[in-house]
């Protein structure tokens, strides 16, 4: 019997919040499926952005993911938990994907107040404070859901690379693995080597992420079937060593005599390979196309006439709620010997193919599903934050603007969200501020 696994390399180059983002992107291969994290960060820095480019190390091809913001916004852990709460509810993270998000926090907090002796309330956080640790915690989960293998596959990963020599922090200089890192492994029993790089490979908050989703650490070398795979970059140089992170998905046979024992007190440093089976990642196609976005999805579709209203309906919400379609159609027809029937049409990212097949088939009793990969122009879109005033009172609008090959506006959306907020707030009908956030976004963006 085999058993969906995720497999993560963190042998080379450590793991850092920004290079599990990266992977995950890759894998899932959509550029723009991390903006409704982004996005729900506006409201706290307007000046919050991410950028997502492709980067190439000696032939391997995959993602990097640069983030800017304003560097004087610091979270205190109370607002850091209230933060990541409010942004993990908008966001629409399963309960699965929330107990990720939360332990991820629960054990980057722990392991400071454990180095600096003091109560996590009271801790002056410093890198860890700001919104890019938000990004990448909540981030990670959200994608991972869209991957839809969360609660399903066992997620394994490799001996961790931390680095060597030293590093200059906000704390001064320190040695690697930095106090904080070195709290997490030793807390977690987390499996490390050095590595080749001379400098820090594995940050807080990609040891933090790294333990709250891996059951189990296995070797380097650990085999199983691979069916798909995706490579993030972090920003730094290492020279000819990659500073790489991958992720492979596929399934395996977990043999009780591979499990890895738990983590010596002198872990010797070990040769790094990538899993067995494992497909080479081809140079991919340019994603943009005349000024278009362009991206590749699947449509999925199944037809069915003997099933109930309550039963579409739920299904409906389990692959949107559970983040698993981009959009879901239900169509009324008329099918064979003249039934009336429906037509489900499911569209969503190559790499949830599975998953939700296996909804549509489990929900619908259906025995079997036709599927195809179309590829997609999009418009180039952006999220702004908008500043409202009402009787003298600000309001923060999120709004999304999209804009065609010309760089000219083609729409202008307030988020729905922000737009009720403010309606409950003033009284004025959504109908009525819907065009006044519109015309004040479509002024600073023109």
């Amino acid at each position: 019997m085999t058993k969906k696994t995720v497999f993560i390399d963190v042998a080379t180059a450590g793991a850092s919040g920004d290079m599990f983002l990266a992977a995950l992107i890759d894998l899932i291969g959509e550029d723009d499926v991390l903006l409704p994290v982004a996005a729900s960060l506006l409201i706290h820095d307007p000046s919050f952005r991410i950028n997502i480019t492709s980067h190439t190390h000696y032939g391997i091809s995959g993602r990097r993911i640069q983030t800017t913001y304003n560097p004087e916004i610091r979270l205190t852990p109370i607002t850091i938990r209230e933060v990541l709460h409010s942004v993990a509810e908008e966001v629409e993270l399963t309960d699965a994907g929330k107990k990720i998000a939360e332990r991820a926090l629960k054990e980057l907090l722990e392991a400071e107040s454990r180095v600096h002796e003091k109560p996590i309330d009271e801790l002056q956080l410093h890198e860890t404070g700001s919104l890019d640790t938000i990004l990448d915690i909540v981030g990670t989960a959200y994608l991972l859901e869209r991957i839809g293998f969360l609660g399903e596959a066992e997620f394994l990963a490799t001996p961790v690379a931390v680095g060597s020599g030293t590093i200059e922090t906000e704390h001064g200089l320190l040695e690697v693995p930095v106090p904080a890192v070195a709290e997490l492994l030793v807390a977690n029993n987390v499996p490390y080597h050095n590595g080749d790089a001379k400098t820090e490979v594995l940050t807080p908050t990609g040891a933090a992420i790294l333990i709250a989703i891996t059951d189990r650490f296995v070797d380097v070398d650990y085999d199983f079937v691979a069916q798909n795979q995706g490579f993030g970059f972090g920003t730094r140089d290492l020279g000819k060593t990659p500073n790489m992170l991958s992720i492979v998905i596929g399934e395996t046979v977990l043999p009780e005599s591979e499990v890895r024992a738990p983590v010596k007190e002198e872990p010797k440093k070990k040769e790094t390979k990538p899993p067995k089976e494992t497909p080479t990642k081809k140079m991919e196609k340019p994603k943009v196309l005349d000024g278009w976005n362009e991206d590749d999805v699947v449509v999925i579709e199944t037809n069915v006439d003997d099933v109930d209203g309550e039963t579409l309906g739920t299904l409906f919400d389990t692959l949107l709620e559970e983040g698993l379609a981009y959009d879901v159609t239900i169509i009324p027809a008329l099918g064979k010997k003249n039934r009336p029937c429906f037509v489900i049409k499911v569209i969503a990212a190559k790499a949830g193919l599975k998953s939700i097949a296996d909804v549509m088939i489990r929900n619908l009793g259906t025995i079997g599903i036709r599927y195809t990969t179309w590829q997609r122009l999009k418009a180039i879109r952006e999220t702004i934050v908008c500043s409202f005033e009402v009787d003298g009172e600000e309001y923060m609008v999120r709004v999304k603007v999209s804009r065609s090959v010309d760089g000219s506006i083609l729409n202008i959306k307030p988020e729905a969200d922000d737009v009720l907020r403010v309606s409950k707030e003033t009284g004025i009908p959504v109908r009525e501020l819907r065009p006044r956030i519109a015309m004040q976004a479509h002024a600073v963006t023109e």
